[in-house]
């Protein structure tokens, strides 16, 4: 007791000195200790939050999505056995515990924090759930050991996802959303199937112009407020003339990560192309994620926004009736999960609509849309996996499902309709142009210099020594960005 009460003081002297939220563990005859932030939002402030050991929590909480990143090094993670499973414990670990927990790292990414309560414990609950199925699932593919590169990005994604759930503000939601996104594209282009590949490269796409604009929403919040908490940006947002702007950015970002229609075709794409220890992860990873940080960014329930509210009902009640009459008119079981997704995506945008033209229709149902985020994670993964056992069971694990023209990407069809129609406007009223209409109708269908490019940095890609290098490399900076500016 001496012994830890000594440790608590040293401790509590090196927070009182860097400004770290964990201070006073000194001061208590068994450790006994508050953890309250300063600028994790009203969410995290309550004043009656109490762990029953500050430090081992604290601990605990941070080791949740740093052991992933660990054991994402090969070497870290060579002797031990079921390294997928183990990066998983510090979260089981977590769920155990009853207590509300929340630290702040001033010190990482220019102040971030991490906490988690009885909602967050509830996402915890169905990422831990789906992430050991797939992981069993990834344990042997067809009586061989999975890939090490494979392994390397299913980790990063996972470090990815359990950050993104604990952080308390924008800045740490937005780096782990960020890591988690890239490291699973990552996991799709690790495999060999070029079908999977080329339904990465739309996600890509769709990846990269979600971050713009999320990047953007951030640094409209950050002009409004020092403190980047979720609570406190929705208050100084629904203040803000900027308002209207900041919701749009987040609404559009936020809507190509979870394939809300009219952004769906990357989910189609991969349904239909990858291997169910994937699919599985499609609903909790990259949607059910994103709809919680529609929730937890926008300022629902404290701002009226008619027109945005009527444009997002008008595109919910548009995918909920595309999920319907494409899932009656290509009746594939393989495809049922997608459809389910895109139907119950939007769902969520009818009611958030709903809740942007009406703050009291959200205040009163909010607490709703947490279970139905997290049903519609768990169900797609349970549904995926249901059908990929019945397929199995059955023996009728058809031919490779073939998509519709109207599931292919928009600007692929209007491309190849303005090229059919320019070559025939030439060929019937300019015939002298008929080679040079020719020539560019051949030149469109070649490859491009950046799918060759793409195609290259997909090989370097696949070896988790480039990887794991490039991400080392961006948490440094990051690292040394927040020493260099404390404040």
């Amino acid at each position: 007791r001496a012994l830890f009460r000594a440790a608590g003081d040293g401790l509590g002297a090196i927070g009182a000195a860097t400004g770290d939220s964990l201070s006073d563990f000194g001061s208590g005859a068994a450790g006994i200790s508050a953890v309250q932030p300063a600028a994790m939002g009203e969410f995290y402030h309550q004043s009656g939050i109490r762990t029953m050991n500050a430090v081992p929590s604290a601990l605990l909480l941070i080791l949740v999505p740093l052991l992933p990143l660990l054991l994402a090094f090969p070497a870290l993670r060579s002797r031990l056995p079921w390294p997928r499973h183990i990066a998983l414990l510090p979260a089981v670990v977590l769920l155990i515990l009853p207590a509300s927990i929340s630290i702040e790292l001033p010190w990482l990414l220019l102040g971030a924090g991490l906490g988690i309560d009885g909602t967050g414990r509830l996402f915890l609950v169905m990422s831990v759930l789906i992430w050991i199925a797939a992981a069993t699932l990834l344990h042997t593919v067809e009586g061989k050991t999975i890939d090490e590169r494979f392994t390397t990005f299913f980790l990063l994604t996972l470090a990815g996802n359990l950050g993104a759930i604990l952080a308390t503000e924008l800045v740490g939601f937005f780096a782990f959303l960020v890591l988690m996104g890239y490291a699973f594209y990552g996991l799709l282009v690790a495999g060999v199937d070029e079908r999977t590949r080329r339904a990465a490269r739309l996600y890509l796409v769709l990846l990269i112009l979600s971050d713009l604009a999320l990047f953007e929403a951030l640094l409209i919040a950050a002009s409004m407020t020092g403190d980047l908490g979720f609570e406190v940006v929705r208050q100084a947002i629904a203040q803000s003339p900027s308002s209207a702007l900041y919701m749009s950015m987040v609404l559009a970002g936020f809507a190509a990560r979870a394939a809300i229609w009219p952004s769906h075709f990357w989910l189609l794409r991969l349904f239909a192309s990858s291997q169910p220890a994937v699919a599985i992860l499609l609903g909790a990873v990259p949607v059910a994620i994103a709809l919680l940080g529609i929730v937890r960014w926008l300022p629902a329930g404290e701002i009226t926004s008619p027109d945005l509210g009527l444009i997002v009902q008008g595109l919910g009640v548009a995918a909920m009736l595309y999920a319907i009459l494409a899932g009656i008119k290509r009746a594939q079981l393989k495809m049922l999960p997608a459809y389910v997704t895109i139907f119950a995506t939007g769902l969520f945008a009818a009611a958030l609509g709903a809740g942007l033209s009406d703050p009291a229709i959200w205040n009163r149902y909010q607490h709703l849309i947490y279970f139905f985020i997290i049903s519609v994670g768990l169900g797609v993964a349970v549904l995926t996996a249901a059908i990929g056992w019945l397929q199995a069971r059955n023996h009728y694990l058809a031919a490779p499902v073939e998509l519709a023209d109207d599931s292919a990407t928009g600007f692929d069809r209007w491309a190849g309709a303005v090229v059919r129609w320019a070559m025939q406007i030439g060929f019937d009223t300019l015939p002298r142009w008929r080679t040079a209409w020719q020539a560019k109708a051949g030149r469109l269908r070649r490859t491009h210099r950046w799918q060759k490019e793409l195609e290259g940095g997909e090989s370097y890609l696949r070896r988790w020594r480039y990887a794991i290098i490039l991400f080392l490399l961006l948490g440094i900076l990051m690292v040394f960005v927040g020493i260099s500016f404390p404040d």
